[in-house]
């Protein structure tokens, strides 16, 4: 895999992984970005040897 279909898989999750929490918490986009970059997910997901950005949205969860 290259580095750009990671970077691509990787920004398309978080980027769900945003809205997930705006939508289902009631927070701002700030609260939401916050948030997730500070989760054991973003974590995970920025870890290639995981394989969890090849995971759909709906599976990764904060």
């Amino acid at each position: 895999m290259t580095p750009q279909t990671f970077r691509y898989l990787f920004e398309g999750i978080s980027a769900d992984g945003v809205r997930y929490l705006i939508e289902r918490n009631d927070m701002t986009l700030s609260e939401a970005i916050a948030t997730f970059h500070n989760s054991e997910t973003f974590a995970a997901l920025e870890d290639f040897e995981t394989g969890l950005y090849i995971e759909s949205p709906a599976y990764v969860r904060i």
